[in-house]
């Protein structure tokens, strides 16, 4: 369900930033980016810290891996807000293009191997986590995924499973798809930041 709050509720540096941004952007601002800045201090500082350190920080996995997760995520739960937005990125951040349609058939899509036993554990975490146990993890380090990759992409997963439900939840949208693409845009650009003074 939609609420008011989230377009009209926020302390006025964040109306004058979200105004300006939405004006000079010629686009919608992103729903997240409004969440955050509507209570900086409860949402908005830590989990933009959070999502900054597990997308752009130190990984074994590269940014356009980890966005890749973050859509594979998305997919599953049901998120076209945060898939479009996601897979955008990835496909900006990756050698090769990614779709829907492939990740959504992930299994035949022709993703390299560690990358398709990264998307087993994490489906298995996302939709049947109470079924996770060592096996699990067994079966990516056999493909010679090191155990902080395995952690990295647990934490990717995480971090997308909160989001999405959000989003999900207060039915966050794109006006349109040039919109998504726009924000993917901005998004991959700013690197996950936004300035500290709308989140102190």
């Amino acid at each position: 369900m939609r609420l008011a709050v989230l377009d009209r509720g926020h302390r006025p540096k964040a109306q004058v930033f979200l105004w300006l941004a939405g004006t000079l952007g010629r686009s919608q601002v992103d729903d997240v980016v409004k969440l955050a800045l509507y209570r900086p201090e409860l949402f908005g500082a830590p989990f933009i810290a959070l999502v900054r350190e597990v997308m752009r920080g130190p990984s074994p996995w590269t940014p356009g891996e980890r966005e890749l997760f973050g859509a594979f995520v998305s997919r599953l739960n049901g998120c076209r807000y945060c898939s479009a937005v996601h897979t955008e990125i990835a496909n900006l951040r990756l050698d090769h293009g990614v779709t829907a349609t492939q990740l959504d058939d992930w299994r035949n899509a022709g993703f390299e191997p560690r990358i398709t036993a990264t998307f087993e554990l994490l489906e298995k975490v996302t939709l049947a986590p109470s079924e996770v146990g060592p096996d699990d993890i067994d079966r990516l380090r056999a493909h010679g995924i090191e155990d902080d990759a395995i952690v990295d992409a647990l934490h990717v997963a995480f971090t997308f499973n909160v989001v999405n439900r959000i989003a999900n939840a207060l039915d966050f949208t794109w006006n349109t798809d040039a919109d998504a693409l726009v924000g993917a845009r901005v998004l991959n650009r700013i690197g996950y930041r936004l300035p500290g003074f709308l989140l102190g």
